[in-house]
């Protein structure tokens, strides 16, 4: 196609082409296209450009042989990972966001966007920290402040939140610490602390290293006494710590650290705390479970993930943060943009040039309202409920934690060994089961779970294989949970039969 072609309004044939082809894409699953890497490379490894630009119709002729081989995260019965489906409005705003291209780094080229992301960050600010009226009205659209940022994901918002605790404690001069008789800094939290931590702390020169993951507790939560032998070696060897990180919501078990205790703690050792609450954050839209999350609120920072519970696109993380002005520690410029005198949102920030995406946010806001979110995050952690029900109902399963939000962790248990004690010899051969398990589900495309690997309390030290279940499509019903359950049964007895053999491993 020529450049003016390009530029001038889509075909409609074009846009009912592409509704056609998300619309049979959503009525179907994984095993319309089985997963097979080798397969998968030989259909896409041309490293050339066309010569010239295709037709639109060989253009859609060519999506409709890539798109069948994406993951279908809409299914009921994909119930792997913390990518929700969108609802449907999504469709037709993202055409908006795209088209206006709008950049909130800077007044300039986004204009009452700005004020619409300072609005969205308020009210995200306002469900975490509660404060009153008369704070709002004076700190949403001051101009050296920020109640928060926006960020592409909460990768970027964690480290942005190390990145403050830094500045906060020494600058953007490393070499203050040693200046004040330190030795070096670490952050501390759970072993269940998301992996965006040890990014964080290389950028920031101080090496992943120097994360140090501590010791939980039998409910999956930062172990309180770990954590103070942890403070007090870091006072005799004279570390500074920069941080202490709550996880609420951690991405394998659902788990909570306690929350009050640790803003408690910060406070005495007067340390940065930071939550991360990607996952977990929109809890306190339920009236049945935001208790859940006491002690958010005394946090100095906050990380948010919209393409988890708030059900937004990809690309949509924030960082919230108690104090307005604590954004000021990070805060840069650039003559021929963000200048000092400006209010742009781009002083603030990591990135330099992001999508509009608080468009996103204010829609759903707008659209679900409160009533809208509390009945989703309560019918989606009243399944996750239901399944671990389930799974505790049936000796072809083991449920690996109880239920605190949405997330399950549990294993399948093959024949030979229901019924019996689960020494490390016979958790050696659940491991190999399970992870066959899970890559035959797989492939198999029909329903879906992903898996992790992690030690749990009341088996030790063993690393064991756990499959993880994720309930956040609105659509699951019972029979889906069921489906996967059975799916998993299925496949289970004929991998027994292939791992262990004729005696099932008995022998």
């Amino acid at each position: 196609m020529t450049l003016s072609e390009l530029f001038a309004p889509t075909d409609p044939a074009f846009s009912e082409a592409m509704s056609t082809l998300l619309e049979i894409f959503h009525h179907s699953d994984d095993s319309q296209a089985p997963y097979q890497h080798q397969l998968f490379a030989q259909r896409l490894n041309q490293s050339h450009l066309p010569p010239v630009g295709l037709t639109l119709e060989n253009y859609l002729a060519r999506l409709a042989t890539v798109i069948p081989g994406s993951s279908h995260l809409a299914s009921p019965c994909y119930m792997g990972h913390m990518t929700a489906p969108l609802p449907a409005f999504t469709a037709e705003l993202s055409r908006l966001v795209v088209m206006l291209n709008q950049n909130p780094m800077k007044m300039e080229s986004s204009r009452l966007l700005s004020f619409l992301e300072r609005e969205v960050l308020a009210k995200l600010h306002r469900l975490i920290y509660r404060a009153d009226d008369l704070f709002y009205d004076q700190q949403m659209h001051a101009k050296d402040a920020a109640l928060g940022v926006m960020t592409s994901g909460g990768t970027i918002a964690n480290v942005t939140a190390l990145w403050l605790a830094r500045n906060r404690t020494c600058g953007d001069n490393l070499f203050a610490l040693y200046e004040q008789g330190y030795r070096g800094a670490v952050i501390l939290g759970s072993r269940l602390m998301h992996y965006s931590f040890d990014k964080g702390m290389d950028l920031l020169g101080l090496g992943a290293h120097n994360v140090w993951r501590l010791a939980t507790d039998e409910q999956n939560r930062l172990c309180l006494t770990a954590l103070e032998q942890a403070l007090l070696r870091c006072k005799e060897e004279k570390i500074r710590v920069l941080a202490l990180v709550g996880v609420a919501g951690s991405t394998d078990f659902g788990s909570i650290d306690p929350l009050p205790t640790l803003a408690a703690i910060a406070k005495r050792e007067q340390i940065h705390f930071h939550v991360d609450a990607a996952w977990g954050g929109p809890t306190l839209f339920s009236p049945r479970y935001q208790s859940l999350l006491e002690g958010i609120e005394l946090a100095d920072t906050v990380t948010l993930d919209g393409h988890k519970q708030l059900l937004v696109p990809l690309g949509t993380g924030m960082l919230l943060c108690r104090q307005p002005d604590l954004m000021m520690a990070v805060k840069r410029e650039a003559p021929y943009a963000i200048r000092a005198t400006s209010f742009d949102q781009g002083r603030f920030t990591l990135e330099g040039t992001r999508p509009a995406n608080a468009l996103y946010l204010d829609a759903a806001f707008q659209l679900f309202g409160l009533q809208g979110y509390a009945e989703l995050i309560e019918a989606n952690y009243d399944r996750a409920r239901l399944m671990a029900a389930l799974i505790r109902d049936d000796p072809a399963f083991e449920l690996m934690s109880e239920p605190v939000m949405n997330l399950l962790s549990y294993r399948c248990i093959p024949p030979h060994l229901r019924g019996k004690p689960l020494d490390e010899a016979a958790n050696e051969q659940l491991n190999a089961f399970n992870v066959a398990l899970q890559k035959a589900q797989r492939a198999e495309g029909h329903s879906f779970v992903s898996r992790t690997q992690r030690t749990v309390l009341r088996y030790g030290d063993q690393p064991l294989t756990l499959l993880r279940a994720v309930l956040l499509n609105p659509h699951i019903r019972e029979q889906h949970i069921q489906q996967v359950l059975a799916d998993q049964q299925r496949l289970g007895s004929q991998i027994a039969s292939q791992l262990f053999g004729g005696s099932n491993g008995d022998g």
